[in-house]
């Protein structure tokens, strides 16, 4: 298999399919490849990965675990791109209509008939970050193609987001989540996207982009670099008098922290919207405006909000009443309710364990 490939290899350069890997070319001459695979893996991945072992429980029979491959299960996995790396052939790419194809797979089947997301996540994690890679490579100019490829990666930004949300567990879904790997592989789709409607502008119509801004706008709130009302400014007029996208400016202006200045180097600058109103973006988030996804967006900063709510509730209520020994008294002013409204808690547990993160601790009225 591995004689033939290296033939294929030399066929691909002799054709004009492919640049040759192994000589230096200027970046002006380098040819982009196309892909040529119409099924979701190629067949030398695929053997390989049996031959190694590296079969996925959902690439076998009936996704059981202990079950023989299936071929018409695989997935191509995702591999990063370092020196020494196999390099990839027309034949080992997908093309858009493979690609969107995969997509259905992994959203309508391997989701849509799985009884808990955690335990397919990983899979469609990293196979949906291979079809990013797949779309990257190409770097189509086909309308048709950039159609099919905002609707991917719209359909993959929303899994990341509902991701965030409905693995947001106490105990890790699975030993390999990290909700920071999940933040920045949405944030690189986001990015990805915004990059594919501004170079559509005017050639398509991206239904769902004012949708997409919004998301964009609130996932900014932590943003190192303050500069999201600048950017904003740049959109087109239909997207920032869009509702979703005017909501989305609303919770970002009440969740910045004006305590904190923010910036990759000196000197630092803070938000030139920022608010602090927590009030103000519980109620945003609980609201009829903001949809579940954009709600889902915003709960990565809950905790943010909370330390920002907590702290201001301190300085406002500060003890100063000392007991017979000189020790300060407790703070009888902030009760639990009131604390549990704040920082919009529904267990009690979870109250408790996030103020003695801050050295905090409830104790008994003595009433």
């Amino acid at each position: 298999l591995k004689a033939y490939r290296e033939q294929e290899k030399k066929d691909a350069v002799a054709q004009g399919l492919m640049t040759d890997p192994d000589k230096a070319v200027a970046l002006a001459d380098a040819i982009t490849l196309v892909g040529q695979c119409q099924d979701m893996c190629s067949e030398y991945e695929m053997t390989l990965r049996v031959n190694r072992n590296e079969v996925f429980p959902e690439e076998r029979v009936n996704g059981d675990a202990n079950g023989e491959p299936d071929e018409s299960r695989f997935v191509k996995a995702f591999k990063r791109s370092e020196a020494g790396a196999e390099v990839q052939l027309p034949s080992d790419l997908r093309p858009p209509g493979s690609l969107k194809r995969t997509c259905d797979y992994l959203f309508n089947e391997i989701i849509g008939t799985s009884s808990f997301l955690g335990k397919v996540h990983h899979f469609v994690w990293d196979r949906t970050r291979a079809i990013r890679n797949d779309f990257s490579i190409q770097q189509l100019t086909k309308l048709d193609d950039l159609r099919i490829a905002i609707e991917c990666y719209e359909r993959i930004a929303r899994f990341h987001i509902v991701s965030l949300h409905q693995l947001a567990l106490a105990k890790k879904p699975y030993d390999k989540y990290d909700p920071q790997q999940e933040r920045e592989q949405l944030d690189r789709t986001l990015l990805s996207l915004m990059q594919y409607y501004d170079d559509t502008r005017g050639r398509l119509e991206n239904t769902n982009e004012a949708e997409f801004r919004a998301y964009c706008v609130i996932f900014a709130i932590t943003n190192p670099v303050p500069d999201l009302e600048d950017r904003v400014q740049t959109w087109p007029r239909q997207f920032t008098t869009d509702k979703r996208v005017q909501t989305a400016l609303e919770v970002y202006a009440a969740a910045c922290v004006t305590a904190y200045a923010q910036g990759p180097l000196g000197p630092k600058a803070k938000p030139v919207i920022a608010q602090q109103d927590w009030q103000k973006f519980w109620g945003l988030v609980k609201s009829r405006r903001m949809s579940y996804l954009a709600a889902c967006v915003s709960e990565i900063f809950f905790n943010m909000v909370r330390e920002i709510a907590l702290k201001s509730l301190v300085r406002c209520t500060r003890a100063s009443r000392k007991g017979a020994d000189g020790s300060i008294a407790p703070n009888a002013e902030l009760t639990l309710d009131a604390v549990a409204e704040a920082l919009q808690y529904d267990a009690v547990e979870d109250l408790y364990a996030f103020v003695a993160r801050w050295g905090l601790q409830f104790q008994p009225d003595a009433d």
